[in-house]
């Protein structure tokens, strides 16, 4: 139903107001799956009819009709705004421009031009817009900021996971469940930082 139904909103204010004019452009139907005849949910499309066409009755159905308006674009918009349900956390960009400036000066105009969003959700209508827009608010201006999305990002993350696996070096960074359990994060910064610093020797 996400995949189908919902998007990330690029002016939040002027989507609620679409939705207390009811307009059609936010409002849908989406018809739930019953297992039996229905195996996947799909969004119903309006009957549109000609003008010299009658009317037709009202018949009953016996399919499961969800209606969504506002769902559509204040779902997702909590992974950019988890305030908005009392969770207390930095949102999506805020965490990537938050992360980028970790990093050393002078790495840091690589890491904005080189931003990768992956996962299902960044199929998202608008998904890599608002990024990019927010991101962009909240980087120096002297910094290009360029988001990409794969081609299949659903699988994106595990064959970098892959890629990561078969490199000569994996060994000298892996961290055992055994080592995280008896050092916890800092024996993956000292991992981390060792290899860092062995590929820039």
């Amino acid at each position: 139903m996400k995949e189908d139904v919902c998007f990330v909103s690029t002016s939040f204010k002027e989507e609620m107001e679409l939705v207390r004019k009811r307009d059609p452009s936010v409002l849908c139907e989406y018809v739930l799956p019953d297992f039996l005849n229905i195996h996947r949910g799909y969004v119903k499309l309006p009957h549109v009819t000609d003008d010299n066409e009658e009317p037709k009755k009202h018949t009953p159905t016996k399919e499961q009709i969800i209606k969504v308006s506002l769902e559509r674009f204040s779902v997702p918009e909590v992974l950019f705004h988890p305030s908005d349900i009392g969770m207390q956390e930095m949102g999506l960009t805020e965490a990537i421009v938050y992360a980028i400036n970790q990093c050393p000066s002078a790495v840091r105009p690589h890491l904005y031009n080189n931003i990768i969003i992956t996962g299902g959700t960044s199929n998202l209508q608008n998904f890599k817009e608002r990024v990019v827009k927010d991101v962009r608010c909240n980087a120096p201006d002297l910094y290009n900021v360029s988001v990409l999305r794969p081609e299949d990002p659903v699988v994106e993350a595990w064959r970098g996971g892959q890629k990561l696996s078969s490199w000569s070096g994996y060994n000298k960074i892996r961290v055992t469940k055994q080592e995280f359990e008896e050092y916890g994060y800092n024996i993956c910064l000292e991992r981390f930082t060792d290899s860092i610093k062995s590929l820039n020797d």
